[in-house]
């Protein structure tokens, strides 16, 4: 008997048993049961997801900046090489740097709790600074000459020479044939204007007109850039830099004055005017030092899957100390190869 409240079609009754029916209304709830599982599933999955992700974001940003105090220790650690070089020279009154200093060190593969760690201090004033070209706003002649030397020396065109004054001097007027002014870049596609100021970075060279990723890369191990006028280090310097600065030198001869230097470093200028290989030939003494002020600390930190690079540009000056100019991930200024190296690369 089916009570009154029950409504039962008859038909239905008459088709199909009743123990039939409800068979099928338990199939149906066990169906909705298997299908609620099914979501509660899926969506406790996506929160595991999310909390994961979460988790693993946390730790990168945990592990980077953690990453980035190593980094910065690597550059206390080459400030303090630095000072106690600078010391050294006070200590014995002979003040000139070269690579057998003891700031030409390195830091390789150290393991450091969780972190690995590199290190190495680079010497800048080897190198031609771009910002000589143009000195208060107006274009340096003898740093002109050398540098159209150097990009003579790297096969290179002597134009970039041009582009750059016009990217550094005050003026609006295009040096040579191919030099550029805010004509030249306002025409672009995505226009911009001459900086008509010191380069800040050397990363600023993609935007003079010429300077491509190509000829940057050649320029790379022997440029570097600082807001003073700086001479070069012959006793650091690469054979190119020095025949860019010492007009009608020889390849063999710079090559062989660098193998002396290897040996024994040039303590005064005086000592290097002396050289029988320097001797009748136009040294611009202003051009040339023994002493370094500039320098580069890089430092490179692995922790797990996180790399964190950062490279120091630290001004070292015997009156007023040293001091940090600046810090960048993008490394500019890896350390020069030596002629010996280079051809090794060359044959592998």
């Amino acid at each position: 008997m089916f009570n009154k409240n029950q409504s039962i079609d008859c038909r239905l009754v008459q088709k199909y048993p009743l123990k039939l029916i409800h068979k099928r209304q338990q199939g149906m709830a066990l169906l909705m049961a298997i299908m609620i599982v099914a979501l509660v599933a899926i969506i406790s999955v996506n929160m595991l997801s999310q909390r994961q992700l979460q988790i693993y974001r946390t730790s990168n940003l945990y592990f980077k900046e953690q990453a980035y105090q190593y980094a910065l220790a690597i550059e206390r650690w080459g400030i303090s090489v630095l000072v106690q070089d600078l010391e050294r020279e006070k200590k014995e009154k002979e003040h000139f740097d070269s690579y057998q200093d003891v700031w030409n060190t390195a830091i390789f593969d150290f393991d450091v709790e969780q972190a690995t760690i590199d290190g190495v201090i680079v010497d800048l004033q080897g190198r031609f600074n771009l910002n000589n070209l143009v000195i208060d706003g107006k274009i340096n002649k003898k740093w002109e000459v050398s540098y159209k030397r150097l990009l003579q020396k790297l096969g290179l065109s002597l134009t970039l020479s041009d582009t750059l004054v016009d990217w550094l001097d005050t003026n609006e007027q295009p040096s040579g044939s191919s030099g550029a002014e805010d004509i030249y870049y306002i025409a672009l596609d995505k226009p911009y204007r001459a900086s008509n100021q010191p380069l800040a970075n050397i990363s600023e060279l993609y935007l003079i007109k010429n300077y491509d990723k190509k000829v940057i890369d050649k320029l790379k191990p022997h440029v570097f850039v600082s807001q003073n006028e700086t001479p070069v280090n012959i006793n650091t310097c690469t054979h190119e830099v020095l025949q860019a600065v010492i007009p009608g030198l020889l390849d063999e001869q710079a090559k062989n004055i660098l193998m002396q230097v290897e040996k024994q470093p040039f303590s005064n200028i005086e000592q290097f005017m002396k050289d029988p290989l320097i001797q009748n030939k136009a040294v611009e003494s202003s051009q040339i030092s023994v002493i370094s002020n500039y320098f580069s600390i890089i430092s490179h930190v692995s922790i797990d899957k996180t790399q964190v690079s950062l490279q120091s540009i630290i001004e070292r000056d015997e009156k007023e100390g040293i001091k940090t100019l600046s810090r960048q991930d993008s490394l500019w200024y890896a350390p020069p190869l030596k002629n010996n190296d280079s051809q090794k690369e060359k044959k592998s």
